[in-house]
């Protein structure tokens, strides 16, 4: 398994695709964090409360939201990848079994993705520093917890990747589908949704549990900064018009988003494992 995982590390950083998907992600995080915080009704609204907004909070969220997908793409080409380049037959050739080479590549874009994931909460918080100083970013603890959701989504969507890849293993349909999914398909049903959805369906669909790791901790944190102690008393309109821009749904906790992704997650990485199992190679 260590010769495995040094070979996938070598695979990585002999091309160019880990830090050419890694620079949007990074650029991203920084110009939502700046000039999303630079709203000047925020500075309005903050002088009628007497007290800061953690707009910044929300940025990191929508920067994490949008990031999410280069960590999948990522993911979803280390497999796929070589089967167009047909490196793939090698690999399984001197590897112990498919398996092996499937848990490597898991073990070896955890840490990509984690890598990932510092970059865009590291860029997202030097905005927010930048459009609305350290203000900008609430309580420490918020920040900590917001960040550290922002890690987890991102790792999550890089396994993702990888089990989603290895069961089509063509690198053109794992991006079109990945990208037209995120942000074309669901994005239609969630704003049908939106005003009919009673049982909170959407909540459950992969890209809204996605963006509910961060999204739901980060929205009702901005809402009781605005509301004081009166977070009740916010109508749902505005959790939902917050959620539709931010990620994630109205009363929805972050864990079970975690856990409804991680479920899908898991889903594509078993559906990888026993398809490239089966899939002849040449």
């Amino acid at each position: 398994m260590t010769g495995l995982i040094r070979s996938e590390i070598r695979k990585v950083f002999t091309t160019n695709l880990w830090w050419a998907l890694l620079i949007p992600v990074a650029v991203l995080s920084l110009g939502s964090g700046w000039m999303g915080t630079g709203f000047g009704s925020i500075n309005q609204i903050e002088a009628e409360l007497g007290r800061p907004l953690p707009l910044g909070l929300l940025t990191m969220s929508m920067s994490t939201n949008f990031s999410t997908i280069f960590a999948g793409l990522l993911g979803a080409l280390a497999i796929a990848g070589e089967h167009r380049n047909k490196s793939i037959t090698t690999t399984y050739l001197t590897a112990d079994s498919r398996g092996a080479v499937l848990a490597a590549k898991l073990l070896t874009y955890t840490g990509l993705g984690l890598l990932y994931g510092v970059v865009n909460v590291a860029a997202g918080t030097i905005g927010a520093l930048l459009g609305a100083g350290t203000n900008g970013l609430g309580e420490l603890a918020d920040w900590f917890s917001v960040g550290g959701a922002g890690l987890l989504a991102m790792v999550l969507w890089t396994l993702l990747g990888v089990g989603f890849g290895a069961v089509v293993a063509s690198p053109v349909v794992a991006v079109m589908v990945l990208l037209i999914y995120k942000f074309v398909f669901e994005f239609i049903v969630t704003s049908f949704l939106l005003t009919s959805d009673p049982s909170g369906v959407s909540a459950y669909l992969p890209g809204t549990a996605g963006s509910g790791i961060v999204g739901n901790l980060a929205v009702p944190v901005f809402v009781r900064a605005v509301s004081g102690t009166n977070e009740q008393m916010v109508p749902q309109d505005v959790f939902d018009v917050l959620h539709f821009f931010f990620g994630g749904s109205y009363g929805h906790p972050w864990w079970l988003s975690l856990l409804t992704f991680a479920g899908y997650t898991a889903v594509f990485v078993l559906a990888g494992w026993l398809v490239s199992g089966r899939r002849d190679v040449t």
